[in-house]
C-alpha cells in the first residue's frame, strides 16, 4: 500500500467546505443516487492519516485532534474530535503523506509502523457541487518527539485520550472503526511500540 502514489492537483478536499454524507464502516462506501439532486461528478480523491498511540503502563494513549462545533447548542459537545489527515502532495506515496500530515496537524513526530486500513465515504462540496468519492488510508503511528503545543492551525485542540476514551469522542463511526481495527496491532507492539 505505501508503493502508491498520486498528484496533488487532484481538484480534492475542499478543506472544511464540504458536507458529508454518510461513513461507512464496511468499506462500501454510498450508492452515487445516496446523493442529493444535482451534478452527478463523482471525483475520486484520496487522503493519508494516522493513529498514534503511547504506552503508560497498561495504559493505551491515542492522539486526538478537535476543531470547534460551529453554532453548538449547550446539549452538544463543543468540539469535533478526529483523526489527523491530509491530502498527498506531489509525488507522495501516502504513507508519507501520513507521516506529514500527521506531523503538521498535531505537532508530534511520528514513526510509521504498520499500515491499519482504509475507509471510504462520499461528501458534496459546498462550492462545487461535485460529489467526491474519498479514500482515507490510516496507519499505526509511534510518537518520537515534538510537542502537540506545535500543531498547525487545522485544529483548534490536540491532545492524548486513553484508548476508551478515543472511542466516545471520535465524531464519525468510520474514525472509531479504524481504531478497533488497530487494537490488535497496537497490543502487538511491546511497551516501547516495537513488536
Amino acid at each position: 500500500m505505501s508503493n502508491l502514489v498520486f498528484p496533488s492537483d487532484d481538484a480534492s478536499e475542499v478543506a472544511g467546505a464540504a458536507v458529508e454524507y454518510g461513513h461507512d464502516p464496511g468499506q462500501t462506501g454510498l450508492a452515487s443516487d445516496s446523493f442529493p439532486s444535482g451534478p452527478k461528478t463523482d471525483v475520486k480523491v484520496v487522503s493519508a492519516g494516522g493513529l498514534v498511540f503511547r504506552r503508560s503502563g497498561d495504559l493505551v494513549e491515542t492522539l486526538l485532534c478537535a476543531r470547534l462545533r460551529h453554532g453548538h447548542q449547550r446539549e452538544d459537545p463543543p468540539l469535533t474530535w478526529r483523526l489527523p489527515k491530509g491530502t498527498p502532495e506531489h509525488g507522495e506515496t501516502v504513507e508519507e503523506t501520513a507521516r506529514r500530515e500527521v506531523q503538521e496537524e498535531t505537532g508530534v513526530h511520528v514513526n510509521v509502523l504498520a499500515p491499519i486500513t482504509s475507509i471510504r465515504y462520499f461528501f458534496v462540496g459546498h462550492d462545487d457541487g461535485v460529489h467526491y468519492d474519498k479514500t482515507v488510508y490510516f496507519f499505526l503511528m509511534e510518537p518520537r518527539g515534538g510537542n502537540t503545543a506545535d500543531h498547525d492551525a487545522e485544529f483548534d485542540v490536540v491532545e492524548w485520550h486513553s484508548y476508551e476514551q478515543a472511542l466516545e469522542l471520535l465524531e464519525y463511526d468510520n474514525e472509531r472503526n479504524v481504531l478497533e481495527a488497530a487494537r490488535s496491532l497496537i497490543e502487538a507492539h511491546g511497551q516501547d511500540g516495537r513488536p
